[in-house]
């Protein structure tokens, strides 16, 4: 990205807070260019929560769990190349939840790319006042 470290840093907690999630301080370094978001709970319920993981993960279909939620938790790092442009990386962590008879638990699938694609653009959209090209940007 064409734009100064501070100026994308400060950009990916504004996307963050527009996109209800939020900044987790214990684990996010910022003067190292790394910010976390806390697990963001995008879907509730059994009916929908399927299809819904489907949309920003891998679920293995021989898996027969009833997903009753789905999250994901957010790592944006942000490295200078010079004063004027930066590398940004976004990666997910997603999760679904099953409520079984052990009780509740959390399975991290492997992502299909969609939050971070939809996070990115955002951030895209912030710095540079237009969607990245032949993309708009989404809601998560």
């Amino acid at each position: 990205m064409a734009a100064r470290r501070d100026v994308i840093l400060k950009a990916i907690e504004d996307v963050m807070r527009d996109q209800k999630l939020i900044v987790d301080d214990t684990t996010s370094r910022p003067t190292e260019g790394i910010i976390v978001s806390q697990p963001y709970t995008f879907i509730k319920g059994a009916v929908v929560s399927q299809s819904e993981l489907s949309r920003y993960a891998e679920v293995p279909i021989s898996d027969a769990r009833g997903w009753t939620r789905g999250r994901y938790t957010l790592t944006v790092e942000v490295q200078p190349i010079d004063g004027t442009s930066a590398n940004v990386a976004v990666n997910a962590k997603i999760e679904g939840r099953t409520d079984g008879a052990t009780g509740a638990e959390w399975v991290t699938l492997q992502s299909r790319g969609t939050a971070e694609e939809g996070f990115l653009s955002a951030l895209i959209a912030a710095i540079t006042g237009a969607p990245p090209p032949g993309r708009t940007v989404p809601n998560p």
